[in-house]
Order: C-alpha cells, then structure tokens, then sequence
C-alpha cells in the first residue's frame, strides 16, 4: 500500500482583515467620509451620499459596517406615504464603499429632537415623557394605535429590505428618545414588539436595546443586543458618595442588565454591539481605564465597537486596533493535511484544523469550499454539512473523503480553501493567515492524480 501525506502549516497574521460584520462601525458616515468635528455627532441619519474624500479618514479605523440612525417622521411624513430613499442611498453608499449598514429606526427624539410624524400625534394617545430634563409629548407606548402604526411601519420596512445582503442589523426600538428605553411601557406590549420584529425580519439580525423588559422579551424571541453607552465610566460624586464609588453604566447597569434579561448566552447565535457613551476622546480625556472597558467588550463577547465617526485619541490607536481585531469572529487556518492512498483511488483524505481566535461567531453562512485547479479546469467542492455560523471561540476540526471531480488529468492538482458567499461563489471572509492569494484563498498545496 502506497500512501501520501502532505501537510500544510499557514502561519497566522495578526493584521488588520478587511472582513464583514465585524469591527469597527462609522456613525452616520460611510468610509472615508469626513469625521464629525471635536466630540459631537449628530443623530439625523444622512440623506445625501457625497463621493468619499479618504480610504479611512484621519484618525479613526477602517470599517466594513455602517451605523446609521432614521426618525420615523422623515420615512413616513404622511400616513401610509412612504420615503425610503435614504435607505436606498445608504444600502448603495455601502455598496461602493465596501461596507454593510446597521440600522435603527427611531419613533422619535428628545424635546429639542424631531418628534413622531404629526399625522400620529393628531390622532393617537400622546402623554408627557419626563425621562430627560425638558418634558416632551410622546406617544402612549401601550396603545394599541401605536403598535398598529409604528409596528406597520416596521412591517413596511422589512418587506422591502430584510432580505438585502447589505442589511446587516436591525435594532429592536420603540421605547422613548431613539428607542432606548426612557418610558414606560408594559411587559405585555414589550412582548407583542418583540414578536413583531422577530416576524417581520427573518434574515437581518435583530439587536435589542439594554431596557429592562424592551430587552428581556426581544431576547426570549432569539435577538441580540447592543449597549449605547459602553464605556461610561464617569462618576461626578457627591458629599455623600465619593466619585469613585458612583454610578455608571459599566458597573451599575450592564452586568445586572445582562444577567436578568437572559442574555449571557445570547451572543451564541446573534451580535452584540457597542455604541461608545460620548466618545473615545471624551475617555481619554476624563481619564478612564481603556484597559477595563476593553476587557469588559471581550467579556461580552461583542462584535462591533462603533465610536460615532469621531477622531479616536492616538495614544489609544494601536490598543483600539487590537480590540476591534478581536471582536466578532478571526479564523485562523492552522493546519492543512491531504491523504492519498493507492488502495482506494479516485480521492483524497481531508482534515484541517480551524481556530476562532476571536471573541464571536460570524452571523451570516458562509460555505467552506476547496477550489481545486489544474490547466484551465477548475472544480469547487463545499464542505455542504459545514455551518461556520456554529464556529465559536476555541477550535473547528474537519475530516472529509474528498472525491476527485472529473476532469482533471494524471498530474498535480493545485488545492486551495476559501470561506464562500453562497450567493456569489466568492471568497468573502479571509483566514488569519499571512499565505493567501489576493482572492482570499489560502493555498494548500496539491493533491496528484495518478
């Protein structure tokens, strides 16, 4: 008996990879636009979509996920009328810049923000909100004219785009300012929102806000979650507590948040974001520990750090670059190894170890393939009982018979693995490894046909 066993070794990178769903986010922007000035941002989604004027604006990450924000009373100024074309130009900013968009709808503002389309506040059940300093009229979270019409519109919006490829989250909003939670709303109607959203989109992840029951049901339902105000840290004090000894969101609100909405596991099978309280440079400033705030992202095993399209602070950089690395899924191809074997011809033996040296799953399928070449024949062979979304952290081990495709004569064949839009036949998602063509395939060497 004759046997052959080559084995491959790629050695791993840890370079910044250009892959989907993960990473670092723009805010209201799309890879290389300009940053907002100084440590504002503003919360009006765009609506013009200007050339880019960068690769990746000064001083901040490069991304392959936008954020983007819309009030309801500019997509609905009318009852039942309907303007998406923000949506439209955002999905093809996207398009052309190599980036997916998150999305979150927003019912309404706080009092200076714009508010819900007039049409609904003529005619449903409105009530003072007084979760912010300055009161403001807002809709009567229970009502059901309100789950009917702010649900419909949610409804509208996924028929027309739940399916887009470039949709990469939806949030789960509709409590208060931005639908972040600020008012009151009851576990039953909480309920009915969260089994809306989980109907209407059944292809885009869902996240939901940290809000007490708006959290706990859309968790019941298979979402995941997102924070908005990740890394606050800041405790002013008081004559009675000192300031280290304050409230804040990182100790006080998302641990306890977590643990009794049921969600320390939900990140299994759906992302978790992070959306910056302030901005990096208002941490760096205030003198937070980037230390602890990164290690609790890690805990959380989050996917996406989103720092508002602002200028990040330079002696962080190389820190911030490291986080968003290990956010979300980095698979890492370790080893390679083709059998052959005279006594059963006609194949190969295949077995490759796979190491998820990140934090997360990836959300989407991909499909794990070889590519097979020879001449001009190419053959592509997908691992078909393979789902890379049940990669997680810690290691992936393969073993398949590899049947040899016809066509191809006695001599080498080139073999190569790719990670594989089913869509497109494309390689989308690269290995962590430095030995890859400009394709994202890793080379494996060769089988050889007798």
């Amino acid at each position: 008996m004759a046997k052959s066993v080559r084995r491959v070794r790629p050695r791993p990178t840890d370079a910044y990879l250009a892959n989907p769903h993960k990473g670092c986010c723009t805010f209201q922007r799309f890879n290389g636009d300009p940053l907002f000035d100084g440590m504002g941002w503003s919360e009006v989604g765009p609506t013009e979509f200007p050339p880019p004027v960068y690769d990746v604006a000064p001083g901040y990450l490069p991304a392959t996920v936008a954020y983007c924000r819309w009030f309801w009373r500019a997509m609905e100024p009318e009852k039942g009328k309907y303007d998406f074309s923000m949506i439209d130009g955002a999905l093809e900013a996207c398009r052309h810049r190599g980036q997916t968009l998150a999305v979150r709808l927003m019912p309404h503002g706080s009092a200076r923000q714009p508010q819900v389309p007039d049409w609904y506040a003529e005619s449903c059940p409105m009530a003072v909100n007084r979760s912010k300093r300055v009161p403001f009229l807002a809709p009567v979270y229970d009502a059901p004219e309100y789950l009917e019409h702010w649900g419909g519109f949610i409804r509208e919006f996924a028929s027309r785009y739940d399916a887009n490829p470039l949709l990469e989250t939806i949030d789960i909003a509709y409590i208060g300012p931005w639908g972040e939670g600020a008012g009151q709303c009851s576990r039953q109607q909480c309920r009915r929102f969260a089994e809306l959203w989980a109907e209407a989109f059944v292809h885009t992840p869902r996240l939901a806000l940290i809000a007490g029951d708006q959290m706990r049901e859309a968790i019941a339902t298979g979402s995941g979650w997102r924070c908005d105000c990740f890394g606050d840290l800041r405790t002013p004090g008081s004559p009675e507590t000192p300031r280290h000894l304050s409230w804040n969101h990182m100790f006080d609100c998302y641990p306890e948040a977590v643990v009794k909405a049921g969600a320390t596991e939900a990140w299994k099978t759906a992302p978790v974001h992070f959306e910056t309280c302030w901005v990096p440079m208002y941490w760096y400033k205030a003198g937070f520990d980037i230390d602890f705030i990164i290690q609790q992202g890690l805990k959380y095993h989050g996917t996406y750090f989103m720092p508002k399209s602002t200028a990040l602070p330079e002696p962080w950089m190389d820190k911030l670059a490291a986080f968003c690395r290990r956010l979300g899924y980095r698979f890492v191809l370790r080893q390679a190894t083709v059998d052959t074997d005279t006594d059963r011809p006609g194949g190969f033996r295949f077995r490759c170890w796979i190491e998820n040296v990140g934090v997360a799953p990836i959300y989407r399928r991909y499909d794990f393939v070889l590519r097979l070449r020879q001449a001009g024949r190419e053959a592509l062979v997908p691992f078909e009982d393979v789902d890379v979304r049940n990669w997680l952290p810690g290691d992936v081990w393969l073993d398949k018979w590899i049947a040899l495709p016809q066509g191809f004569a006695a001599g080498f064949v080139e073999l190569s693995a790719g990670l594989v839009d089913p869509t497109t036949g494309e390689a989308k998602v690269s290995f962590a490894v430095k030995e890859q063509y400009s394709d994202r395939w890793v080379p494996l060497g060769h089988v050889e046909v007798p």
